[in-house]
């Protein structure tokens, strides 16, 4: 595993607002911690709300392109060691959520509990695999903001493409903003990925699980992978891959309501 004090003394690495119990987010695929701007004024009256960059995004360079899922979940256990954060509910966006998987199989004592917001437990498919290196190859024959383009708009729903014009500008210009390398590591990560689906099955923390009804990347059905007393499943009628900018309200009420829900059953 490559040396990963890239998080220390870079002010940019991460954002932090609120008081109380830590809420720690985790980004998606060539995102950046400005995902959930509009999450955060809705949840820091209430709790800690630090929002993380992953290696290679928002403005964090990496030289090596060769990480795992578990690198990056090293990441952040380092980083909440090196600012003495003992416990967070962590939630990962679609590869934010591959990684919060990866930490509760490495680090449950880190956590009150965790939830995956449009992501998956499931391996990639065959095609998936595939895709991954057309995109790798695509980042080196044609560069990083020619895939961003293609990237971005199948993330938000047909309605949200239409309505939220100003939010898929602002997400396409995070994609810039990702190392080449960064973007690639991650790229291959994602195709290496184990099925973690027992992780869900075997943990003892609380699970939220939160799908966009008009996901075309992850649908519900590859979310909600496991069913169990410990596990809330959520859908987000209007959402696509996005539901903190398409659908930050609602996804504020339901982090909140479960949050309390896993404190009277745990």
């Amino acid at each position: 595993m490559t040396e990963n004090n890239f998080l220390k003394h870079n002010s940019q690495s991460y954002n932090q607002e609120g008081k109380g119990e830590v809420l720690l987010f985790i980004h998606g695929f060539c995102g950046s911690a400005h995902y959930w701007d509009e999450l955060i004024p809705l949840l820091k009256d209430d709790y800690t709300v630090l929002c993380v960059n992953l290696r290679g995004h928002g403005g964090n360079k990496t030289d090596d392109s060769a990480i795992e899922i578990t690198d990056m979940a090293r990441d952040l256990y380092h980083f909440l060691s090196q600012h003495s954060v003992d416990q967070v509910y962590m939630f990962g966006h679609s590869l934010g959520g591959y990684i919060s998987l990866a930490f509760a199989e490495l680090f449950p004592s880190k956590l009150k509990g965790f939830g995956l917001i449009h992501s998956t437990a499931f391996p990639d498919s065959d095609n998936a695999k595939e895709a991954r290196i057309e995109s790798m190859n695509l980042i080196d024959e044609r560069g990083l903001a020619s895939f961003v383009d293609r990237l971005i708009p199948n993330l938000f729903s047909k309605d949200s493409l239409a309505q939220l014009k100003d939010k898929v500008s602002k997400v396409k210009e995070i994609g810039y903003g990702t190392d080449v390398n960064g973007a690639k590591g991650a790229l291959m990560a994602m195709r290496n990925r184990p099925d973690r689906n027992h992780v869900l099955r075997e943990t003892s923390k609380p699970v939220l699980l939160v799908a966009g009804e008009k996901d075309k990347v992850i649908p519900p059905e590859k979310v909600f992978s496991v069913e169990d007393s410990h596990i809330k499943t959520e859908l987000l009628p209007k959402a696509g891959h996005m539901g903190m900018l398409e659908t930050p309200e609602e996804l504020a009420r339901i982090i909140k309501n479960w949050i309390k829900l896993s404190k009277l059953k745990h």
